[in-house]
Protein backbone atom coordinates (compact mmCIF):
# COMPACT_ATOMS: atom_id res chain seq x y z
CA UNK A 1 0.00 0.00 0.00
CA UNK A 2 1.17 3.59 -0.76
CA UNK A 3 -0.06 6.57 0.53
CA UNK A 4 0.56 10.18 -0.92
CA UNK A 5 -0.79 13.49 0.31
CA UNK A 6 -0.97 15.81 -3.04
CA UNK A 7 -2.48 19.09 -3.18
CA UNK A 8 -5.76 18.99 -4.83
CA UNK A 9 -5.08 21.48 -7.20
CA UNK A 10 -1.54 19.94 -8.29
CA UNK A 11 -2.97 16.57 -9.05
CA UNK A 12 -1.49 15.53 -12.57
CA UNK A 13 -3.89 14.66 -15.19
CA UNK A 14 -3.36 10.75 -14.69
CA UNK A 15 -4.43 11.28 -10.96
CA UNK A 16 -7.41 13.46 -11.54
CA UNK A 17 -9.13 10.91 -13.93
CA UNK A 18 -8.03 8.09 -11.53
CA UNK A 19 -10.08 10.01 -8.84
CA UNK A 20 -13.19 10.72 -10.82
CA UNK A 21 -12.89 6.75 -11.82
CA UNK A 22 -13.37 5.96 -8.17
CA UNK A 23 -15.79 8.32 -7.47
CA UNK A 24 -17.76 7.42 -10.53
CA UNK A 25 -17.34 3.64 -8.61
CA UNK A 26 -17.91 4.46 -5.46
CA UNK A 27 -21.00 6.65 -5.54
CA UNK A 28 -24.37 6.45 -7.27
CA UNK A 29 -25.29 9.15 -9.47
CA UNK A 30 -28.37 9.90 -7.19
CA UNK A 31 -27.78 10.43 -3.52
CA UNK A 32 -28.30 7.67 -1.02
CA UNK A 33 -31.36 8.58 1.65
CA UNK A 34 -28.45 7.15 4.23
CA UNK A 35 -25.66 9.64 3.34
CA UNK A 36 -24.99 13.33 4.79
CA UNK A 37 -24.92 14.38 1.75
CA UNK A 38 -28.47 15.01 0.09
CA UNK A 39 -28.14 17.83 -2.20
CA UNK A 40 -25.67 19.94 -0.55
CA UNK A 41 -23.11 21.59 -2.09
CA UNK A 42 -19.59 20.85 -1.08
CA UNK A 43 -16.51 22.30 -0.14
CA UNK A 44 -13.17 21.11 -2.41
CA UNK A 45 -10.69 19.66 -0.46
CA UNK A 46 -7.29 21.13 -0.71
CA UNK A 47 -5.25 17.99 -0.02
CA UNK A 48 -5.63 14.67 -1.47
CA UNK A 49 -4.26 11.27 0.18
CA UNK A 50 -4.63 8.77 -2.28
CA UNK A 51 -4.41 5.31 -1.74
CA UNK A 52 -2.69 2.95 -3.70
CA UNK A 53 -2.65 -0.97 -3.93
CA UNK A 54 0.17 -3.08 -4.60
CA UNK A 55 -0.22 -2.55 -8.20
CA UNK A 56 -0.22 0.94 -7.80
CA UNK A 57 -4.00 1.43 -8.69
CA UNK A 58 -5.70 4.07 -6.95
CA UNK A 59 -8.23 2.13 -4.53
CA UNK A 60 -8.77 4.55 -1.86
CA UNK A 61 -9.08 8.63 -1.53
CA UNK A 62 -9.34 10.90 1.77
CA UNK A 63 -10.03 14.44 1.48
CA UNK A 64 -8.23 16.93 3.82
CA UNK A 65 -8.59 20.99 4.21
CA UNK A 66 -8.26 23.40 6.96
CA UNK A 67 -10.33 26.51 8.04
CA UNK A 68 -10.65 29.16 10.28
CA UNK A 69 -13.88 28.78 11.82
CA UNK A 70 -16.15 30.28 14.78
CA UNK A 71 -16.19 28.44 18.13
CA UNK A 72 -18.72 30.53 20.23
CA UNK A 73 -17.32 33.39 18.04
CA UNK A 74 -14.06 32.93 18.84
CA UNK A 75 -12.00 31.71 15.73
CA UNK A 76 -10.15 27.94 15.80
CA UNK A 77 -8.72 26.14 12.84
CA UNK A 78 -11.05 23.22 11.95
CA UNK A 79 -9.63 20.47 9.76
CA UNK A 80 -12.19 18.87 7.73
CA UNK A 81 -12.08 15.51 5.96
CA UNK A 82 -14.17 14.41 3.34
CA UNK A 83 -14.75 12.50 0.61
CA UNK A 84 -13.33 9.52 2.08
CA UNK A 85 -14.02 6.51 -0.43
CA UNK A 86 -12.68 3.01 -0.92
CA UNK A 87 -14.03 1.65 -4.58
CA UNK A 88 -16.08 -1.49 -3.54
CA UNK A 89 -13.83 -4.59 -4.56
CA UNK A 90 -11.28 -3.58 -2.15
CA UNK A 91 -13.32 -2.50 1.22
CA UNK A 92 -12.46 -4.18 4.06
CA UNK A 93 -8.86 -4.54 3.21
CA UNK A 94 -7.92 -1.40 5.89
CA UNK A 95 -7.43 0.91 2.47
CA UNK A 96 -9.40 3.75 3.84
CA UNK A 97 -8.85 3.28 7.94
CA UNK A 98 -5.02 4.20 6.91
CA UNK A 99 -5.71 6.94 4.62
CA UNK A 100 -7.63 8.34 7.84
CA UNK A 101 -5.23 7.95 9.71
CA UNK A 102 -2.64 9.36 7.15
CA UNK A 103 -5.14 12.57 7.50
CA UNK A 104 -5.37 12.81 11.44
CA UNK A 105 -1.72 12.61 11.61
CA UNK A 106 -1.48 15.72 9.02
CA UNK A 107 -4.24 18.00 10.61
CA UNK A 108 -2.82 17.28 14.15
CA UNK A 109 0.85 17.31 13.00
CA UNK A 110 1.17 19.68 10.29
CA UNK A 111 -1.28 21.63 10.08
CA UNK A 112 -2.32 22.15 14.01
CA UNK A 113 -5.42 22.54 13.62
CA UNK A 114 -7.52 22.52 16.66
CA UNK A 115 -10.06 20.13 16.09
CA UNK A 116 -10.88 17.90 13.34
CA UNK A 117 -14.78 17.50 11.79
CA UNK A 118 -16.38 15.26 9.29
CA UNK A 119 -19.77 14.84 7.96
CA UNK A 120 -21.30 11.14 7.75
CA UNK A 121 -24.89 9.53 7.63
CA UNK A 122 -26.01 7.01 9.77
CA UNK A 123 -24.18 3.63 8.81
CA UNK A 124 -20.87 4.93 8.98
CA UNK A 125 -20.53 6.98 12.03
CA UNK A 126 -19.62 3.75 14.40
CA UNK A 127 -16.82 3.20 11.88
CA UNK A 128 -15.37 7.13 12.32
CA UNK A 129 -15.63 6.40 16.05
CA UNK A 130 -13.08 3.60 15.90
CA UNK A 131 -10.08 6.87 14.54
CA UNK A 132 -11.62 8.47 17.94
CA UNK A 133 -14.45 10.63 16.11
CA UNK A 134 -17.58 11.80 18.26
CA UNK A 135 -20.38 13.69 18.32
CA UNK A 136 -20.43 16.91 18.42
CA UNK A 137 -23.10 18.00 21.14
CA UNK A 138 -23.21 21.66 19.75
CA UNK A 139 -24.92 23.45 16.46
CA UNK A 140 -22.97 23.42 13.41
CA UNK A 141 -23.59 25.85 10.85
CA UNK A 142 -22.75 26.24 7.02
CA UNK A 143 -23.37 28.08 3.96
CA UNK A 144 -25.49 27.07 1.13
CA UNK A 145 -26.72 28.95 -1.31
CA UNK A 146 -25.47 32.15 0.17
CA UNK A 147 -27.33 31.21 3.41
CA UNK A 148 -26.36 30.14 7.12
CA UNK A 149 -27.69 26.99 7.47
CA UNK A 150 -27.74 24.64 10.61
CA UNK A 151 -26.94 20.99 10.08
CA UNK A 152 -28.72 18.03 11.92
CA UNK A 153 -26.51 16.88 14.93
CA UNK A 154 -26.21 13.60 14.33
CA UNK A 155 -24.51 14.50 10.79
CA UNK A 156 -21.54 16.07 12.49
CA UNK A 157 -18.66 14.26 14.15
CA UNK A 158 -15.55 15.50 15.70
CA UNK A 159 -12.16 15.11 17.21
CA UNK A 160 -10.67 17.51 19.27
CA UNK A 161 -6.68 17.95 18.92
CA UNK A 162 -5.91 20.95 20.60
CA UNK A 163 -8.41 22.70 22.10
CA UNK A 164 -11.25 20.93 24.22
CA UNK A 165 -14.71 21.37 22.71
CA UNK A 166 -16.71 21.26 25.67
CA UNK A 167 -17.13 25.00 26.01
CA UNK A 168 -18.32 25.40 22.69
CA UNK A 169 -21.96 25.22 21.90
CA UNK A 170 -21.87 26.58 18.31
CA UNK A 171 -19.31 26.07 15.63
CA UNK A 172 -19.90 28.25 12.07
CA UNK A 173 -17.88 26.74 9.43
CA UNK A 174 -18.01 29.89 7.67
CA UNK A 175 -18.62 28.11 4.11
CA UNK A 176 -19.57 25.19 2.70
CA UNK A 177 -19.47 22.03 4.18
CA UNK A 178 -16.65 19.22 3.42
Amino acid sequence: MRLDIIATARLSAEEAGALRALTAAVYPPTPCADTANTGREWAPTQWSIMIRDADQQLVSHVGVLTRLCLCDDKEILIGGIGGVKTHPSQRGKGYAGAGLGRAIEFLQGEMEVDISLLFCGPRMRSYYRRFGFGAFAGDTFVRQDGAKILIPRDEVMVMPTMKPLSQCAALDLCGLPW
